[in-house]
């Protein structure tokens, strides 16, 4: 132990005499030498599986940007079908009972006007061609009338597709090029997106119909060439039945095939790629679901061109580190010698701060790290003064930002609730109401956007929570009362957009809803005391248990179904950050009789002004 304490202290003491410069030398090509023998070493038995790990990865990564692109496509031929199903004629005829015969109301005006009509959502949205086949003989006056999209079931009898829905009757198809008949793929489009419909006459005799939406394979095929694809590799796309889509070569897809219940096994086992054997040869592959027509991306990476590409990077890394070993071994001596004179005058420098102030350096010569060293203290020492008041300033920056930060965690709150009950009104459809609803939801992020500022003034805040209560009356049968009881000298007051909004939603939502004949009344009334504008918020709803109220602003109380109540100490955070913590809310309710929700912010009508903050925050 004594010997080798001996040589440890031997060798520590014959490394601290060294000069500077040697030591800079030792260590640079220390540095140097111990990564790359390192790295030479790791990447001699792992240069292989990086290059697939990460050739694999990009791959993923590109293909996982294309299945959007092709689930979108897939979704616009969809959306085709969903406007040709709302369209007035076609829900008079097809969804409802005519009260004339088949062929009448296919060649009246209005039938005439609808396939002209149906032009426009060619094209744009990958649509070819559009056909409503119609189980009529071939012969009927309907086939006879020009630029008609209705077409006789006869000529589609003998499709695959046809076979489909005459024995399994799915709901809807989306068909590969096996599906469709010759003059389909000629005239048409090779793929198909197809929905069953029928037509019922005064009679009661029903006429059963199909809705095509065409399209081409090739918009698909497109969007699987539009990254790079591993030398022998292949994309391709198959649907349920094993029947190919799209591919982006036909030899290598026939070859790599999967079948479509060893897609979903493999899928259930794996998010990334799967490491298989086919014909002997060892292939990657990975599987993207596009759920829009239950169809599947496959990739194929075979190994081969991975390990060709290895041993070329092998042979380049080897190259690489010989010549950089013998330049570091040039440069390390001279970098060291440059680096000595310089450090040992900075560091003279920098000593003297411990005796006073900092005083600048004469201005570096040189623009290296050093020279950078050199210039960063002269900046230090110019600006140490100034310090504490750039961090009160950042301090109060902070304060803002967490005060935005807390506010924007509203408005989605808000926008999603609105939508839902817009769309609650769609699915009842209520035009008239869902116009309004629009309206005032537009004028209601009018108030709150159109300005940059995020404090607004006491009167928009009031027209805000109205619109909402208007908004909230449409779905609940203006089962909801707001009066507003405020003096108009009070309207111009400044006050954080959002306040008062949250509060009311609290209201509805957790209070007069939950009532049993699910109406109410909320009263606003405010007034001006000792510098501070106090506004009472009122409600006659369930009340909240007073086990509640201690954490309802504490934003430990979670939501029970409807609303969210993180937004009200969402509000009440933010008051208190921007005012401090003598403002915000206080709640006081009594169970089966209301609730009061006081807000406390300072009175003040000066748009550049921002009052003070008192306590903590």
């Amino acid at each position: 132990m004594k010997k080798e304490r001996k040589k440890n202290t031997r060798f520590s003491h014959l490394y601290g005499d060294l000069k500077i410069q040697y030591k800079l030398f030792l260590t640079i090509m220390l540095a140097v030498a111990i990564p790359m023998i390192v790295a030479g070493i790791f990447f001699s038995t792992r240069l292989y599986q990086l290059i697939t790990s990460d050739t694999l990865r990009q791959e993923q990564i590109e293909t996982a940007a294309s299945a959007p692109l092709l689930q979108q496509r897939i979704r616009s031929v969809i959306d085709v079908y969903d406007q040709i199903k709302t369209n007035r004629f076609y829900t008079s005829v097809f969804s409802e009972t005519i009260d004339t015969s088949v062929p009448d109301a296919l060649t009246s005006e209005d039938a005439a006007a609808f396939s002209s009509g149906l032009s426009r959502y060619l094209s744009s949205n990958g649509v070819s061609a559009i056909r409503i086949y119609v189980d009529l003989p071939k012969d009927s006056r309907v086939f006879s009338v020009g630029n008609s999209v209705f077409a006789s079931m006869h000529d589609i009898t003998a499709t695959y597709w046809y076979g489909i829905f005459y024995s399994t009757h799915p709901s809807e198809l989306f068909c590969p090029p096996l599906y469709l008949g010759v003059s389909e793929k000629n005239d048409l489009g090779d793929c198909a997106y197809i929905h069953p419909a029928s037509v019922r006459d005064s009679s009661g005799t029903i006429t059963k119909c199909y809705v095509a939406c065409y399209f081409h394979s090739d918009t698909l095929r497109k969007i699987l060439s539009g990254h790079p694809t591993p030398e022998g590799g292949v994309s391709y796309i198959t649907n349920e039945r094993d029947a190919m889509v799209t591919t982006t070569n036909s030899r290598l897809s026939g070859i790599y095939y999967m079948n479509y219940s060893s897609i979903q096994n493999n899928l259930m086992s794996s998010n990334g790629f799967l490491e298989k054997k086919v014909l002997g040869e060892t292939v990657y592959v990975s599987y993207y679901y596009l759920p829009a027509a239950d169809w599947f991306l496959v990739n194929i990476t075979p190994s081969a061109p991975l390990r060709r590409t290895t041993m070329m990077y092998w042979l380049k890394l080897v190259t690489i580190w010989s010549a950089t070993a013998v330049i570091a071994i040039f440069l390390a001596y001279f970098l060291s010698r440059s680096f000595t004179d310089r450090i040992s005058a900075v560091s003279r420098q920098m000593s003297r701060v411990k005796n006073g102030p900092p005083v600048p350096m004469n201005s570096p010569t040189e623009n290296d790290e050093i020279g950078d060293l050199v210039d960063s203290y002269n900046y230090m020492a110019r600006q140490i003064n100034n310090l504490m008041e750039k961090q009160q300033k950042q301090s109060e920056e902070l304060r803002i930002a967490e005060f935005r930060s807390l506010q924007a965690q509203i408005n989605p709150h808000f926008l999603y609730n609105t939508m839902e009950m817009i769309n609650w009104m769609a699915q009842q459809g209520r035009t008239r109401e869902i116009n309004q609803a629009v309206r005032d939801l537009s004028r209601f992020y009018r108030l709150t956007l159109s300005r940059k500022d995020s404090i607004g003034i006491l009167e928009e805040e009031i027209e805000h929570a109205s619109i909402y209560v208007r908004l909230q009356n449409m779905r609940f049968d203006n089962g909801i009362d707001f009066v507003v009881d405020v003096p108009d000298s009070m309207m111009e007051n400044r006050i954080p957009r959002l306040t008062l909004q949250p509060i009311v939603e609290n209201s509805i939502l957790h209070g007069i809803l939950e009532k049993e004949g699910r109406k109410g009344t909320i009263v606003l009334t405010g007034w001006i005391e000792n510098g501070t504008m106090i506004l009472l918020l009122s409600d006659d709803g369930v009340g909240i248990p007073p086990e509640k109220i201690g954490d309802l602003l504490t934003g430990k109380i979670q939501s029970s179904g409807k609303g969210n109540q993180i937004a009200i100490f969402n509000t009440h955070r933010r008051l208190q950050i921007l005012y401090g913590e003598d403002y915000g809310l206080r709640y006081s309710s009594t169970p089966g009789q209301g609730t009061e929700v006081e807000i406390r912010i300072p009175a003040y009508t000066n748009p550049d002004q921002l009052p003070p903050k008192t306590g903590k925050s």
